[in-house]
């Protein structure tokens, strides 16, 4: 275990965009033998109710910018005192660093406000969480924004039952400041590798690459466009990933909690949840959610799942979004935005995944800026799948 703390990082603000489309598991019966009751018992047990998907031209990145926009304005930061920008990501609008610098030059911020990406996974805010306060606590740095964003629903077969209904897409921006306060922060980091294979996406990365010179009929390019049968019956590409159900969650029962109480008592010295304003878990659904709250010794009031059953498993950004939508209200199957402020005791935050990993966190968030969960909106600078081809085909043309 890897324990880390910091006393000077604030969390300054944190906002949440996602797509405005939505997906009713209820509007997809035809998959399930148009069985209500069966639908019924899964939203019941695991929480499939709605979830929120990018438009074929949206890419994460859109998601983060919008993120960050909103957050810069219920802030009223100067982009101008920014000092560090990371962002953090699993699918690039681009290959390569670029998408950092894409953004930063976006946001307009200075020449001297250094900026980098980092891939994770569902793990990516805490992991990006670390990696900015260990530079806010030198001193050197005063201002970072970090940035996340993920869509999943792009690597998912709609029929796929085993992936499909769990995954929503999302992006969420946190402005973190160096304060001469105490404040408190602490983290555990445990890598267990070994379960590197168990969520892994093996195709059209340069292991398995795609020629593009080459039809997808050619030896070389055939594979990855080959349909492979699961064990479950799901027909699934290269592309789609590999996600070994089972095996993952035998790793979160087993490791998440005991890395979750670990830290504590390494904090605390024993553990109590009536510390703690609430333990907001990464959303893999709602049974994973409240067994951990449940072995944790936490009541289920204390243990956020709402943002999973309304918006889907948005990997790195699901307990920002679980998070920014506390206090908001259940009314005729819909969350209404209601006022929200942190409370005054530390948040427990834990996720779970790719790696496989565990980060578990102790957060002070009583003066963090809460924007909420807002939908996606085009900016007037936005390129469409059209537009953006003709954009990089004239850069071609011209070098």
């Amino acid at each position: 275990m890897a324990f880390f703390s910091f006393d000077h990082v604030k969390i300054t603000g944190l906002s949440v965009v996602v797509p405005p489309k939505e997906i009713n598991i209820y509007d997809e019966s035809k998959y399930y033998e148009d069985n209500l009751k069966k639908i019924d018992r899964m939203r019941k047990k695991v929480g499939f109710f709605k979830r929120r998907v990018v438009d074929a031209d949206v890419t994460a990145g859109d998601l983060a910018l919008a993120a960050t926009r909103k957050l810069i304005s219920k802030t009223n930061l100067d982009v101008s005192s920014v000092d560090a920008l990371i962002y953090v990501l699993q699918n690039n609008d681009y290959l390569g660093p670029m998408d950092a610098y894409m953004l930063h030059h976006k946001l307009g911020l200075k020449i001297d406000c250094i900026a980098t990406n980092i891939q994770q996974g569902c793990v990516g805010w805490l992991y990006g969480l670390l990696m900015a306060s260990n530079l806010l606590e030198s001193g050197r740095f005063k201002k970072l924004l970090l940035l996340n964003a993920d869509i999943p629903s792009v690597c998912m077969d709609i029929e796929d039952r085993n992936q499909a209904p769990l995954f929503g897409d999302g992006g969420c921006a946190t402005l973190l400041e160096y304060t001469e306060d105490i404040v408190k922060s602490h983290f555990n980091v445990c890598t267990y590798s070994d379960g590197y294979d168990k969520i892994l996406v093996p195709g059209f990365g340069n292991k398995l690459r795609c020629d593009p010179r080459k039809s997808s009929d050619d030896p070389f390019n055939a594979p990855l466009f080959k349909s492979y049968e699961s064990s479950k019956g799901f027909a699934n590409f290269l592309d789609h990933g590999v996600l070994d159900g089972d095996a993952v969650f035998e790793f979160t029962m087993n490791k998440a909690p005991q890395d979750i109480k670990a830290l504590v008592e390494k904090v605390n010295g024993n553990f109590n949840p009536d510390d703690f304003s609430c333990c907001c878990l990464h959303q893999a659904n709602k049974q994973i959610v409240q067994t951990i709250g449940t072995l944790l010794g936490f009541s289920m009031d204390k243990v956020p799942f709402k943002s999973f059953e309304y918006f889907g498993n948005s990997t790195m950004c699901s307990i920002p979004t679980a998070l920014a939508s506390l206090g908001y209200q259940e009314i005729d199957d819909k969350l209404v935005p209601q006022d929200f402020a942190f409370g005054d005791k530390p948040y427990i935050c834990s996720s779970f995944g790719n790696g496989l990993v565990t980060v578990s966190s102790i957060l002070d968030l009583k003066d963090t800026v809460n924007c909420g969960v807002s939908d996606f909106e085009k900016p007037s600078d936005w390129l469409n799948r059209e537009q953006t081809f003709e954009f990089w085909t004239n850069k071609i043309k011209q070098n």
